[in-house]
């Protein structure tokens, strides 16, 4: 005789869910997930003091474990309260029904602003910026359709017609670059169409859509794929030339010829602050955060390094080191100056010195592990790119004397 099925309580759908986020340090924030006037919505629990509330890394001493778990259960405690007040408002507003109307019409707009404010808590920045970047094409492609179409009328063609218009995307220049028009470059375009599928697959994920309609272009072949861009380096007598040639300035001669000698990115030597500069015996050793990865990094200053940076004389801790610095398009315009000036006929922008730093400690010998660890990569295949650059460089040499000789008989 088969035995009767157990009865089980039926699940309640809640209408509003807890969701944790994961920060640079390893703990996590706790917000809310929920459906706010028929749009859905994010809201970051705080605690009656407005701390946000955050689980702690368990971790330490076994005590110190005890501790944090039984901290961590009671932060979960309260955010449940927290839920299930909240819930109890959604309840009573009356949007239990607008609820499910909400998810089948669902404004395009009001999903990308949603998830453009879930990117802003990103522990890097690039996710906000590709966000910001698909808002920004689909609003020129769509105008002003892109406050009235929902996200479930958005189909393959749809997708297919915005590569289109990323593909094809122009704009004027401004000011003294007014005759000039600039085009979206193919990785550009890639950046942009794989934030849009982000999107998508989010939509997907949180119920929204049941599909990401991008799918079908992916298994017929029609995404946009990443080209590997030349990285621009400059050799060790390019890197001399820049030093012995004046800058008109000074400051940006400074910066590119530090991140020469530290593979700095130009985002994090305007962040520098002196207090980020620690001493340790007779040695200077660098302590940041990179802004793009949010990766930690801990490295000695050589002496070229030092020699480049600005003299401190009595700035503060929280300082800047390259205060003052312009912005990128000046920095540009006057790395482009420089160079010309220095006989150097390269094309390179600022982050060129970081390629530099790289494949000249590559070929000074030191091994490509390390080069990883100095540059802060989360990938050695990452670091493998400069290594292959340098084999090209030879390769180049070799070809270069081939061709001298090439009208003299063996």
């Amino acid at each position: 005789m088969a035995r009767p099925k157990k009865k089980t309580s039926p699940k309640v759908k809640q209408l509003v869910r807890i969701r944790f986020k994961e920060l640079a340090n390893g703990e996590r924030s706790i917000y809310l997930d929920l459906y706010k006037d028929g749009k859905r919505a994010y809201e970051f629990l705080k605690d009656e003091n407005g701390r946000p509330l955050r689980l702690l890394v368990e971790d330490g001493t076994p005590d110190e474990v005890k501790a944090i778990k039984a901290r961590n259960h009671k932060i979960l405690l309260q955010a449940e309260s927290l839920r299930v007040a909240r819930e109890k408002d959604v309840v009573e507003l009356g949007k239990v029904e607008n609820k499910v109307i909400s998810l089948s019409k669902m404004l395009l707009k009001d999903w990308m602003d949603n998830y453009m404010k879930l990117a802003e808590t990103s522990t890097t920045d690039s996710k906000q910026r590709r966000a910001s970047a698909v808002i920004f094409h689909l609003k020129e492609w769509m105008g002003a359709k892109y406050n009235t179409v929902q996200l479930n009328q958005i189909d393959t063609d749809f997708c297919r017609a915005f590569l289109k218009h990323l593909h094809s995307y122009s704009r004027e220049g401004k000011g003294a670059n007014a005759d000039k028009v600039y085009r979206m470059s193919h990785n550009n375009c890639f950046y942009v169409f794989l934030g849009f599928r982000s999107c998508l697959d989010k939509a997907v994920k949180e119920g929204v859509i049941t599909k990401n309609p991008t799918d079908p272009m992916k298994d017929d072949g029609e995404l946009p794929r990443q080209q590997q861009v030349q990285k621009e380096f400059l050799t060790a007598d390019e890197v001399k030339a820049l030093m012995q040639t004046e800058c008109k300035n000074p400051l940006v001669k400074q910066a590119f010829l530090f991140s020469c000698f530290c593979g700095l990115r130009i985002s994090d030597i305007m962040k520098l602050e002196w207090q980020d500069i620690k001493k340790d015996g007779q040695d200077l050793r660098l302590q940041v955060t990179m802004k793009k990865t949010r990766q930690p990094l801990y490295m000695k200053l050589n002496s070229q390094a030092i020699a480049w940076m600005p003299k401190r004389e009595g700035a503060a801790l929280t300082d800047k080191v390259f205060g003052g610095l312009p912005i990128n398009a000046t920095i540009g315009r006057t790395l482009r100056a420089w160079s010309k000036a220095a006989g150097i006929t390269k094309d390179f922008t600022f982050h060129a010195a970081r390629h530099t730093f790289a494949t000249l400690s590559l070929n000074s010998g030191t091994d490509i592990y390390t080069v990883s660890k100095l540059m802060g990569h989360t990938s050695l295949e990452t670091t493998q790119i400069y290594a292959e650059l340098l084999n090209q460089s030879k390769d180049a040499a070799v070809d270069r004397l081939s061709d001298i000789f090439s009208e003299v008989g063996s």
